[in-house]
């Protein structure tokens, strides 16, 4: 069900999923908050989505090592409204979760 649109805010409390196995869901797609990217070795991979800006923290996790070497891998730049950078080392070819939040 929607309750509605825009944003909900919190002002004395916490967001709290009291039921075991409910969370948070993030719609995935064009200009998303969240979504995947295959790493190409050491050849920075762009993300294209107008959901970044210059303070976003950008969470990212291995789902699948895709036949590579997981190694290491981190954001090299931002274009605020534009993309992210996601830079890796040799041999990795790794399937990466990536998730944009905002700090308070």
């Amino acid at each position: 069900t929607s309750a509605g649109t825009g944003d909900a805010t919190i002002t004395s409390g916490d967001l709290i999923a009291n039921t075991a196995g409910r969370g948070l869901k993030v719609k995935e797609g064009a200009n998303a908050r969240m979504g995947t990217l295959t790493l190409t070795g050491a050849t920075p991979v762009a993300v294209a989505t107008t959901a970044v800006t210059a303070n976003s923290r950008i969470l990212m996790t291995v789902q699948d090592p895709n036949g590579g070497t997981p190694a290491f891998h981190y954001v090299t730049s931002r274009i605020a409204g534009t993309s992210f950078t996601v830079q890796g080392v040799a041999l990795d070819t790794s399937i990466v979760a990536w998730l944009i939040v905002e700090p308070a």
